[in-house]
């Protein structure tokens, strides 16, 4: 991986990345309908094109400045988020249980994604050249945006999944405090991601998942 240059390492990122952001809210969406709530399928936002969740900022421009970054050695964490799946809890047939059956929609098609992408990795290792190394690169980078996506949405700030659970959850007093939060969620996560604090709560946790499925592909 050190040895490709930029335009290499974007290349072969945007499949691993788009299929990270897309299916886990494809997964979001889905289950939500199946507990009553339709506002994902009409806003369309459920189909398998990719298109429909690119968010100009957390789809292309941050994952690309922080794979520039990594390409400079200046940290491997990646930070992005899609277009998410709009969702009504109050739709479903029982609000709380449905949250949460939500959020481990995501987090778990996270984990499924990197699981998957782990035993690609385990496949093709020794690849050198060709199709095969292009896939193997692709793997590891599958591996890394899944986990980074999976613990980013254990953060218990909405619309990520454990916040977006923990509004629904939680008390009516606390949950409104914490829906305050919202609009500031991102502005707040990219300053905990320059100044160094996200990475130290994010990496220990990626570690964890990472070796959980080493753990698994190796028992396989």
């Amino acid at each position: 991986m050190d040895s490709l240059d930029l335009f290499q390492r974007l290349a072969v990122s945007l499949l691993p990345l788009v299929l990270a952001l897309t299916v886990r809210e494809i997964a979001r969406g889905r289950v939500a309908l199946l507990l009553g709530d339709n506002t994902g399928k009409q806003y369309d936002r459920i189909s398998l094109n990719p298109l429909k969740r690119v968010d100009p900022i957390g789809t292309l421009l941050l994952p690309g400045v922080f794979i520039a970054l990594s390409q400079a050695g200046l940290g491997g964490l990646l930070i992005g988020w899609p277009k998410f799946v709009p969702i009504s809890e109050r739709n479903f047939r029982d609000p709380r249980s449905g949250a949460i059956k939500v959020a481990a929609a995501g987090l778990g098609a996270n984990f499924l994604m990197a699981l998957a992408w782990a035993f690609v990795f385990k496949f093709t290792y020794g690849a050198s050249e060709g199709v095969g190394l292009g896939v193997h690169l692709m793997a590891q980078l599958g591996i890394s945006f899944n986990l980074s996506f999976l613990v980013l949405n254990l953060l218990p700030l909405p619309p990520f999944d454990v916040g977006r659970m923990l509004l629904v959850t939680l008390p009516p007093k606390p949950a409104q405090q914490l829906e305050s939060i919202q609009p500031y969620t991102f502005p707040i996560i990219l300053l905990l991601a320059f100044v160094g604090v996200l990475g130290a709560i994010m990496t220990p946790l990626i570690s964890l998942m990472l070796g959980l499925i080493s753990m698994i592909v190796t028992l396989v």
